[in-house]
């Protein structure tokens, strides 16, 4: 099912992403992603980057430093929604469920020149470390 959400407060999806973080263990990891994914989008779609480096893994900011980051986001793209439309978490055997695959819909448009916004599908991995659903970028 696809699941769209029109993103209007980047601070209040970050607030609702931690106050999920507290009861990540209640609820099901899908959903619990989902929102941690839509809550890191909705900062993009409110055009900021401040807050994005919150969301990678301890393990991902031990390798990269919050201005190295921010540095790769470019001005050119101006993204105006995000829509989650699958999460496959995997679980192997009988162990806790620790990485996650999220499919989201990124509506975006070129901020220069008269182009039509356009839809693209990408995928993120997300990662479970310390009791927190994690951002992973891929290397």
């Amino acid at each position: 099912m696809k699941t769209k959400m029109r993103v209007t407060s980047a601070a209040a999806l970050l607030l609702l992403s931690m106050g999920l973080s507290a009861c990540s263990e209640k609820i099901p990891p899908e959903e619990a992603v989902k929102q941690r994914a839509l809550a890191r989008w909705g900062i993009r779609v409110a055009g900021k980057i401040d807050g994005l480096y919150e969301f990678l893994s301890p393990s991902k900011r031990q390798t990269v430093s919050r201005s190295t980051y921010e540095r790769q986001f470019g001005e050119t793209v101006e993204y105006s929604d995000a829509e989650v439309r699958q999460v496959n978490c995997i679980k192997e055997g009988n162990e806790k469920t620790t990485v996650c695959q999220v499919v989201l819909g990124i509506t975006v448009r070129l901020k220069t020149g008269n182009y039509p916004s356009t839809t693209n599908q990408i995928t993120e991995t997300w990662v479970l470390e310390d009791g927190q659903w994690w951002f992973s970028p891929a290397k």
